[in-house]
């Protein structure tokens, strides 16, 4: 079965079951806290890199980000990870999709008829007034396609869509120095009907899952729900896993998806986003470890594939797994030391991408006080979520 991820958001289980970010399986938690019942269970995913392939993608309709973007508002920016040409094998698929030739961008102005000005990646009506064409410099790094594939996409959604792909691409480079394929390109596909989703997925075990990422043809496929907030949560939540696969490699699970966890909380707005820490408070005090926390990170950063997302856990252990993925990451990215040892993983983990690496050993030793040190921090963390806001 193709790798794939899914990411289960808020209570809704997403079944992921051979969805890889860096050519494995992974399955996601609750994410943002949307609505809604929970159901799904998260299936087993591939110890294997088995990976993706790659789909057309849609430019943005606002002005495109250049392939290298100014540091975070508010953040540190650390340097660029360095990524080593990757040795190939039949089960890895990470960081191999090829560039993408891309065309000239540019932005379009006018004035509607209520004196409104409009700026767009799409040329006005023919009557438009003031109409004047601007050229950008840089393409986006990546080329986004969203639609509809039983359902009527409407345009602000399919731009929201692409909006958040970039979003999380330009935090996650700039805080983390996560390096982005030139001419990456991503497909997301929205389906509403269950039978159509588990029919495009390909596997019926899947048909309850809220979001997928195959790593074997690069599509992201977000099964719609009522809530949009819900369904975007879910996509940035793969989105997340679509960009370690093809910019790092087959990432340890647990930081894998809380990488994912963490920036499927990204709201994009402006010319920036922000991150919103405590989102899951009284979930995160109940799923925080006893004692120092050190038996607990290291039985986290030990689990790899179905070890991490094992079907005979009950639901409410797989949720505080995740919670317990996102709360770790979301420490690491609190300041300048956390960031700078999780790249560390990172970059190690981007010349080796087929292989996952020995999280725990890394951080031990990049991590000011080691794993000890960062396991009482972790526990505190939880025990004691912080209510910020991170803007970026």
């Amino acid at each position: 079965m193709p790798v794939q991820r899914t990411s289960s958001l808020v209570r809704l289980a997403i079944l992921s079951a051979g969805i890889a970010v860096a050519g494995c399986d992974r399955r996601e938690p609750p994410v943002a806290a949307a609505a809604g019942s929970a159901h799904g269970h998260i299936g087993e995913p591939m110890a294997a890199p088995v990976v993706v392939s790659t789909p057309p993608q849609a430019a943005p309709p606002v002005q495109a980000p250049t392939i290298e973007p100014a540091p975070a508002h508010g953040v540190d920016a650390l340097p660029a990870i360095e990524v080593p040409q990757p040795l190939q094998s039949a089960a890895c698929l990470a960081h191999t999709q090829a560039a993408q030739a891309r065309a000239p961008v540019a932005v379009h102005r006018w004035v509607d008829a209520a004196g409104i000005t409009h700026y767009s990646d799409q040329a006005p009506p023919a009557n438009a007034q003031g109409h004047r064409v601007i050229a950008v410099s840089g393409a986006p790094a990546i080329d986004v396609q969203a639609s509809g594939y039983d359902v009527n996409l409407p345009d602000q959604l399919q731009q929201r869509a692409v909006a958040d792909a970039l979003g999380v691409q330009r935090v996650m480079h700039d805080t983390l120095g996560v390096p982005i394929p030139s001419g990456m390109r991503l497909q997301i596909v929205f389906v509403r009907s269950e039978a159509a989703y588990a029919q495009q997925i390909g596997d019926p075990s899947l048909a309850k899952s809220s979001g997928t990422y195959s790593t074997v043809d690069r599509t992201i496929r977000v099964r719609m729900q009522d809530q949009d907030e819900v369904n975007f949560a879910v996509l940035r939540h793969e989105i997340t896993h679509a960009l370690v696969h093809e910019s790092i490699g087959n990432l340890p699970v647990s930081l894998n998806e809380g990488l994912a966890e963490y920036f499927g909380r990204y709201r994009s707005g402006g010319m920036g986003g922000q991150v919103d820490v405590g989102g899951q408070r009284t979930a995160m005090i109940g799923a925080a470890p006893g004692g120092d926390g050190s038996e607990a990170l290291v039985d986290l950063l030990a689990r790899e594939g179905s070890g991490f997302y094992t079907e005979a856990l009950a639901a409410g252990e797989r949720e505080r797994r995740y919670l317990r993925a996102y709360s770790l990451v979301a420490l690491l990215m609190r300041d300048r030391e956390g960031r700078a040892a999780l790249q560390g993983v990172l970059a190690a983990q981007a010349g080796t991408p087929c292989v996952p690496v020995a999280a725990e050993r890394l951080l031990d030793a990049a991590y000011p006080g080691g794993l000890r040190r960062l396991a009482a921090e972790w526990s505190a963390f939880m025990r004691n979520p912080p209510d910020d806001i991170r803007a970026y």
